[in-house]
């Protein structure tokens, strides 16, 4: 049995902490072309962070998109269509749910879910008869967050990945495509069919050819892939015979620059293509239209019964060659304020006025300024515009909006902020000053994210950290700069300056969960259990901590690394409780099953811990620390060679797994296999042996030595 000392090695490893143009001509849509009463399909595409000027049939110069712009060119183009939010999934609910964020109350991709009550556009298509599907491309629009209500089908599976990588959380066009056809081909009556693209998201990494043609500029390279692949779903439906009897939306769900963050016509400018059949093509360069008029357009276009509640308009007298009343449009972006801790923005267009309020408000005249150069609200009282603003709120509230608001779960959580959404990461505040502003905030938010694009991609450090450094200098409270500095410090092998700056962070931004969740891994990383148990009394003034396992695993670990076995089992159990399929959770309480098992000598106790390395595995087969687990579960039983086989899987899955380069070394040094012993542990020491005591520094080479 190994030793205390040998334990703690251990411990390094297992514990883990989203004008109007003529149109004279109208067919009547209904009945089809394909015959008296017969349904038309419908197929709506959704083509993620696409930037209406990114379009060649919306002007683009940068990018051709051919595909694209042939239904353009046969269906109907507004050129003036804006989003109402600036992030993933409120956008997709606007669209499908018909309403304004006030009314289905999702303002983010973290911490809403859209509410069960508010009937949905698919539900509508399956409730009058038709197959429904949706292939969605990316996690912000996973089921879980409730817009699968009324697909008969709802593609979201994204496998076992490796969440913490951004180029696994999508599935690329070409796949989406290829299960929109697939389904395609099962179909035998009318069908509803939404197809979502997230190419364009960041990282933009198109394929090639794409990657070498668009090397300057890679976003637009995702463009072109996607129209090529969207390309080979419109030829489908034309070899099929079903063009002609499908009526085809196409929009984004918000532009790219800036996303998320601002709300400036860069991100709400959003493109709206409409072919249906019996209608001719044609252009609306006067009509301000928005998401919510998705929904309305689409009932009136198929004969279907329209919900009570929409609060959108249908666009059919467009397509008729009528022109609309003007309306605003209202806008918000709310997901710095729900996760950042930074001021909210609220905003309408009445065009060709728009008022973005916030702690720096601003006033744009877009009929002379679209790209919005200058701002007209300086020296002018803005109390008519706020007044209309709070009165458009006001009359967009819906009784089930609160009921959306919920604790992102761990998982989510990952996924998210994988795709650089930092969700759930503050308090938001009650009063916020100038200071508070988004804008305030964007040159360090993109200077911090310079400096991690000096790091990853040429592995400059030093200037790295000079970027941070100066970033916290200028504005203390940009929290992710305190993440960011402290993980390259760790990377540098400071672990000291790493804690400094997580504790700076935390008497600056008290109520950011991001902080204190790198300060209680950091802890555990540097052995630190005592301290991070000192600090569960600050959990309950997190609401997010309640909810996410990842927070109770670490006081879990906690617990293991002090020996205290049964309080790591209890709060393992919690973590497991929220989420079952939570494999750092499995593999910990595995590991502290096993510590008890063999202090105990208690077979079954070391039954219950293989068995828990063994659910860890099967929940994710690419998690590393649970096959290290089960190897050391292994060489408890005696049985070597799948100690081994173990451990080499889990040093393939994950290289700097440096605790299991010195279990392979003693296993192979037991076994009498001397050269492989010291290969391990020659690298072991290469990797480690400055982190280690003076005792532990003597205990390794004693045991190199006898590899000789």
């Amino acid at each position: 049995m190994k030793t205390g000392s040998d334990f703690k090695k251990i411990l390094r490893t297992f514990l883990l902490p989203a004008a109007l143009a003529s149109l004279w001509t109208f067919l009547a849509c209904s009945p089809s072309p394909g015959g008296p009463g017969q349904k038309l399909n419908c197929l709506v595409i959704t083509i993620d962070t696409l930037r209406a000027d990114r379009l060649s049939s919306f002007g683009s110069t940068t990018v051709s998109t051919p595909d694209i712009d042939r239904i353009a060119t046969e269906g109907f183009r507004f050129t003036r269509c804006f989003a109402h939010t600036v992030t993933t999934l409120p956008s997709h609910a606007n669209i499908f749910l018909g309403v304004l964020p006030p009314f289905h109350g999702v303002h983010d991709n973290a911490n809403f879910v859209v509410p069960p009550e508010l009937p949905t556009m698919a539900e509508v298509f399956r409730q009058s008869g038709y197959e429904t599907a949706a292939i969605v491309g990316a996690y912000p629009l996973d089921r879980r967050f409730g817009l699968d209500r009324g697909f008969s089908v709802y593609d979201d599976d994204y496998g076992t990945q490796d969440f913490s990588r951004p180029v696994f959380v999508e599935r690329p066009a070409s796949v989406v495509v290829d299960q929109a056809l697939g389904w395609l081909k099962t179909v035998s009556g009318p069908w509803f069919l939404w197809v979502h693209v997230f190419d364009p998201h960041y990282p933009y990494a198109p394929p090639e050819p794409f990657r070498s043609r668009f090397s300057e500029s890679p976003y637009d390279g995702e463009v072109a892939y996607v129209d090529r692949e969207l390309g080979r779903l419109l030829a489908f439906l034309g070899q099929n015979n079903l063009i002609d009897q499908t009526v085809i939306i196409l929009t984004s769900d918000h532009g790219e620059k800036t996303h998320g963050y601002l709300a400036y016509n860069s991100t709400l400018h959003v493109p709206l293509i409409i072919r249906a059949p019996g209608f001719k093509g044609g252009r609306s360069e006067e009509a301000v239209v928005s998401h919510v008029d998705i929904f309305p357009t689409v009932c009136d276009l198929l004969g279907l019964k329209k919900p009570a509640g929409l609060q959108g308009r249908s666009l059919l007298p467009v397509l008729r060659g009528k022109k609309l009343s003007g309306r605003p449009v209202y806008f918000e972006s709310l997901y710095p304020y729900y996760s950042r801790g930074w001021a909210p923005i609220y905003g309408y267009i009445d065009f060709p006025l728009k008022f973005i309020d916030s702690p720096v408000p601003e006033l744009y005249d877009l009929e002379r300024d679209f790209r919005e150069l200058n701002n007209l609200a300086k020296g002018r009282d803005l109390k008519p515009e706020r007044q209309r603003l709070l009165g458009l709120r006001e009359a967009a509230t819906g009784p089930e909006a609160a009921a959306a608001r919920v604790s992102p779960s761990r998982e989510s959580l990952d996924r998210l902020r994988s795709l650089g959404y930092l969700g759930g990461g503050a308090t938001p505040k009650a009063d916020f000053k100038p200071s508070d502003d988004v804008k305030s905030f964007m040159p360090y938010e993109n200077r911090a994210e310079e400096a991690m694009s000096l790091f990853h991609q040429r592995g400059r450090v030093g200037e790295a950290i000079e970027l941070l450094q100066a970033n916290l200098r200028e504005k203390e409270d940009h929290d992710l700069s305190y993440s960011y500095l402290s993980s390259l410090y760790l990377e540098s092998g400071r672990p000291g300056e790493a804690l400094g700056v997580l504790r700076r962070g935390q008497e600056k931004l008290p109520g950011n969960y991001t902080i204190f969740l790198a300060y209680i891994s950091t802890l555990l990383q540097l052995g630190q259990y005592e301290e991070v148990i000192g600090s569960t009394y600050r959990v309950q003034s997190f609401p997010q901590a309640q909810n996410d396992p990842e927070i109770w695993n670490s006081l879990g670990a906690a617990f293991i690394g002090l020996g205290r076995f049964d309080e790591a089992l209890g709060y393992l159990e919690k973590a497991l409780a929220i989420d079952p399929d939570f494999p750092a959770a499995l593999s910990n309480r595995g590991f502290a099953l096993l510590l008890k098992a063999r202090y105990e000598k208690n077979r079954l106790t070391l039954d219950g811990a293989m068995d828990s390395f063994k659910q860890a595995i099967a929940k994710n087969r690419t998690y590393a620390p649970a096959y290290n687990g089960l190897g050391a579960a292994y060489k408890t039983v005696g049985n070597t060679e799948a100690a081994i086989s173990s451990w080499q899987q889990a040093l393939q899955l994950d290289p700097n797994l440096d605790q299991v380069l010195y279990n392979l070394g003693f296993a192979y040094l037991e076994k009498g296999d001397k050269e492989r012993a010291r290969e391990y542990l020659l690298k072991y020491k290469e990797r480690v042996y400055r982190f280690l005591s003076p005792a532990e520094q003597r205990e390794l080479d004693e045991l190199i030595n006898r590899t000789r």
